[in-house]
């Protein structure tokens, strides 16, 4: 039997995911974000188990739908994504018991995906992916502040891969028709609705500024890693310009600015990328 056809656990009646607050204070939950984590179904906690169980549900989640309902991501966009999951199940995995990542082609299925499943599912494990991109991200600067170089390339690059599967994720995320999003999606989304306003955001933007410097004094040897993460996360904002530009985000405003701007939602999203982008150039 193929690995794509063995049955995955039923996890149905498991509790929504479980994020981790991000900061060592509680992050304070005002009415947007509170909105935003129940359209999602998204739970926030400081428990211990928190990652190894928001990984369980969001990966889960990803892999049943790809499962249940056709996809039209390629070879190349798949990838990351299954690279990115497979990293970090070995993260949590003993040094034992972790494996050699196995391509493993996207799973076939015939139905059409159920648009507003998909966009859900796909979030929560973006959120996962989040947790895991800052996980990475302080575990570099970490190091740096030791001066372990070895340590820190390999935190820099689990960090990188896993803002590299956070792309793949958005265009999984994204993979339906835009009438559909037009007709279903966006009209369920509160007014001012945005994951760029959303607690993790606020807290990878931080720490991205703490992270510019540390790149800059890395040893010269290491500047390849530094120039991947910042390919990388500049190739993440353009994926998600691209796809709100197939969502009529050239046209129209953001949920979160439609209140009181006319300026159309790809263009804020090129003014963020560059200013993300440049976080890493001081």
């Amino acid at each position: 039997m193929d690995d794509e056809d063995l049955p995955l656990p039923d996890l149905r009646d498991i509790r929504p995911p479980i994020m981790a607050n991000s900061d060592a204070r509680a992050v304070r939950l005002d009415t947007a974000q509170a909105r935003y984590d129940a359209y999602f179904g998204v739970r926030r906690t400081r428990d211990r188990d928190t990652l190894a169980y928001g990984v369980l549900i969001g990966f889960h989640g990803v892999l049943d739908n790809l499962r249940s309902a056709r996809s039209n991501l390629a070879p190349v966009q798949w990838h990351p994504l299954a690279a990115g999951i497979h990293n970090t199940l070995n993260f949590l995995l003993p040094a034992d018991r972790r494996t050699c990542y196995r391509y493993s082609p996207l799973p076939h299925a015939h139905r059409v995906a159920d648009p507003a499943r998909r966009w859900r599912v796909g979030h929560r494990a973006f959120f996962v992916l989040t947790q895991c991109v800052i996980i990475g991200l302080r575990g570099f600067l970490d190091a740096t502040e030791r001066a372990a170089w070895r340590d820190a390339v390999t935190a820099l690059n689990y960090g990188t891969t896993m803002l590299a599967a956070s792309e793949a994720c958005l265009r999984f995320t994204a993979d339906f028709p835009s009438d559909d999003y037009r007709r279903t999606v966006r009209p369920a989304m509160p007014a001012e609705f945005t994951g760029l306003a959303s607690a993790d955001h606020a807290y990878l933007v931080a720490l991205l500024r703490a992270v510019g410097p540390a790149l800059q004094a890395m040893p010269v040897e290491f500047s390849e890693h530094r120039e991947a993460l910042h390919a990388t996360l500049r190739s993440v904002y353009l994926a998600h310009q691209g796809i709100c530009a197939r969502f009529d985000g050239d046209h129209s405003p953001s949920l979160r600015m439609a209140a009181h701007s006319t300026t159309p939602a790809t263009t804020v999203l090129s003014r963020l990328a560059r200013s993300r982008c440049r976080l890493l150039e001081l």
